[in-house]
């Protein structure tokens, strides 16, 4: 079992905050108050130090517990709620071992927080720290920890934001028509039409988008142009490739006995 991510914050309103007091209609109570009162005294009433992830809000620290905010809450069911998790929080899973990276990059992907990129189980590299991270700040940004993220994104996975497409890197078309040709030569002793052609760079190119956009983790590598492209042809035109196949035998055991 994955331990719980580190959590910086609270999710109510201990600790208070600190600073120009929020625009809410919802009490403080006296405890929470006083707790404000002290810390004022004790001159943490500064900036915060610590930003919080994907919102504009930071946190103040005393041995790992939040003494001091200053940011955007959500009031649910009459409490005041924090967002839990801070700048560092997202390079906890670094500090993990194998097995229990493991566990969380197989959620993570099934949640689609790697957007498409590979990882190496077991291993964290940048793309498991920066699936890991937006998993933090998909939590942050609806005042959930990041394990209700995580049963949430199995409804409705995650996509990104920001308002940019994932570019998607696939061979040319120009290159595609190129190789299939010399294949078609090989197998079928003559080039393939132009609708054949195409009909054949646009499945190939479907099947290395669909390997990049993969949610399985490791993204699927598509076969190799060339085999590909023999497969396809071969099964579209097998009386014709089995009779070019023939006629290579006969011209070498021609070769052979010298005729």
């Amino acid at each position: 079992m994955a331990p719980r991510p580190r959590q910086s914050g609270s999710s109510t309103t201990t600790p208070p905050p600190i600073g120009p007091t929020p625009p809410t209609t919802v009490p403080l109570s006296d405890e929470a108050k006083a707790i404000m009162s002290y810390l004022a005294g004790l001159g943490l009433g500064g900036t915060p130090g610590r930003d919080v992830l994907g919102l504009e809000g930071k946190g103040e620290f005393n041995d790992g517990q939040l003494v001091a905010y200053e940011g955007p809450r959500k009031t649910i069911g009459g409490e005041q709620v924090l967002p839990q998790y801070f700048e560092g929080d997202d390079q906890a899973i670094a500090t993990w071992d194998a097995e229990e990276v493991i566990a969380w990059q197989k959620r993570l992907a099934s949640g689609g927080y790697f957007l498409g990129q590979s990882y190496q189980p077991g291993i964290v590299r940048q793309s498991t720290l920066d699936a890991y991270k937006r998993a933090l700040i998909d939590a942050n940004q609806s005042f959930i920890s990041v394990e209700q993220a995580l049963e949430r994104s199995k409804k409705f996975p995650y996509s990104g934001g920001g308002g940019s497409l994932k570019k998607y890197r696939m061979t040319s078309s120009m290159d595609l028509t190129n190789v299939f040709d010399k294949v078609s030569q090989n197998v079928l002793g003559r080039t393939l039409d132009t609708e054949e052609l195409d009909k054949l760079v646009k499945t190939y190119q479907g099947v290395e988008l669909a390997g990049q956009k993969s949610q399985a983790g490791v993204a699927e590598q598509a076969p190799t142009a060339a085999a590909f492209a023999q497969k396809k042809i071969e099964a579209g035109n097998q009386d014709e490739a089995d009779a070019v196949q023939f006629a290579g035998y006969a011209q070498t055991l021609e070769r052979m006995l010298g005729g």
